[in-house]
């Protein structure tokens, strides 16, 4: 083994059947798929093929979802589509604990835009408080956005109870579902959403691709003006992207999840391994409402990074968080609002795949317990 890689919920690895699919559109059917001749018009039925996949994984219409760049992009649609189209009202509600994307969105409109926030608090586990939701709700709301599950902790959050709080009061609700997909079922009938976002590069499609789903007849102002996407998202199709994403999406459906239950085999294992090797831990999240493949530890008296470091030099790959902050020398505002104990158990995030084996987590831990037990020492 090269290297270990636990690090998945920053990004996968492109699946070779993914790849494969793909490969075509780069380099020999490369035509405008907007294109009234064959070469280009060809594509246009692969992209059909491909939406096709994605809508049947989220029980949505084919038309009910829009390609994008990136669930970064299909979030900030999403949130500007809700404001814009509620021009008289200024509040929206979302959690302390969303994706970079999102708070830097409610930041702007916060600043720029005059709107008002409520963050909704979490508890020590992450959770969110139901009731705290509703007493925000006022007349004056235009959006509820709260995740699927969370990138850092792997906490599940209550969609389908906070889809029916938001219809019951006739506000648009949006989840970003990037850490969701593939990982549990999804169905937006059932969830009563009225958008969803996420993305390929989280379920071994590339980088640079994305989904929007939109419900059926949600008012809907695009971010990127142009005729593609059916008026919807302007440029250009991706082709080998969408195709790309869709073969990811096939994957997932004609697995049915068995690797997802795999995957959590084997985060329960590794877990549980730590628990048993090394001393003064703490597991941070909800540990029975979890994506299957995430662990947030922290082991007291270690700083996260330098552990995160002497891992790589062991070419073993985990994170200290969120890959969108890795950059920001402070403490995750996640485990923050937690009120986590982050300065004395810091913290990092392994996040596995579907093609990690039971033989890399006991090198993993035995290496781990290793570097923790050497930088206790000094």
């Amino acid at each position: 083994m090269d290297k270990l890689y636990f690090d998945n919920n920053a990004t996968t690895r492109i699946d070779d059947e993914v790849l494969d699919a793909m490969m075509p559109y780069l380099k020999e059917q490369y035509g405008n798929p907007s294109s009234i001749y064959s070469f280009g018009a060809n594509n246009k039925e692969q992209i059909k093929k491909a939406r096709k996949n994605v809508a049947k994984l989220l029980n949505a219409e084919e038309d009910e979802i829009i390609f994008t760049s990136g669930a970064s992009e299909s979030n900030t649609t999403a949130i500007m589509n809700a404001v814009r189209n509620n021009p008289n009202k200024k509040h929206i509600i979302t959690t302390k604990v969303e994706h970079a994307s999102i708070m830097e969105a409610m930041k702007y409109l916060e600043e720029k835009e005059n709107y008002k926030v409520t963050y909704l608090s979490v508890d020590v586990s992450g959770r969110i408080n139901i009731e705290e939701l509703k007493q925000s709700i006022t007349a004056d709301t235009c959006l509820i956005a709260v995740m699927m599950a969370n990138n850092e902790i792997g906490n599940i959050y209550p969609i389908k109870e906070i889809g029916k709080i938001a219809k019951e009061n006739n506000i648009l609700f949006h989840t970003d579902a990037v850490q969701a997909i593939g990982k549990i079922k999804i169905d937006v009938k059932d969830l009563q959403v009225d958008t969803l976002s996420f993305s390929g590069h989280k379920i071994h499609a590339p980088k640079g691709i994305g989904v929007l789903y939109i419900k059926k007849d949600t008012p809907f102002i695009p971010l990127i003006f142009g005729h593609q996407e059916k008026n919807r998202r302007g440029g250009t199709e991706n082709v080998p992207y969408i195709i790309g994403l869709g073969k990811a999406c096939e994957l997932i459906l004609n697995d049915e999840y068995q690797k997802s239950e795999k995957i959590r085999y084997l985060r329960d294992k590794l877990e549980e391994e730590i628990k048993q090797n090394i001393d003064d831990i703490i597991i941070y999240g909800d540990i029975e409402n979890r994506v299957p493949n995430t662990i947030s530890v922290g082991f007291k008296g270690v700083d996260a990074i330098q552990l995160m470091l002497m891992l790589e030099g062991q070419t073993i790959y985990v994170s200290t968080g969120s890959a969108c902050n890795s950059e920001i020398a402070e403490p995750s505002y996640v485990l923050t609002a937690c009120n986590a104990d982050v300065n004395n158990y810091s913290p990092i995030r392994i996040s596995l795949n579907k093609n990690n084996t039971e033989e890399e987590i006991e090198l993993f831990v035995r290496t781990l317990k290793n570097i923790i037990k050497n930088m206790r020492r000094k």
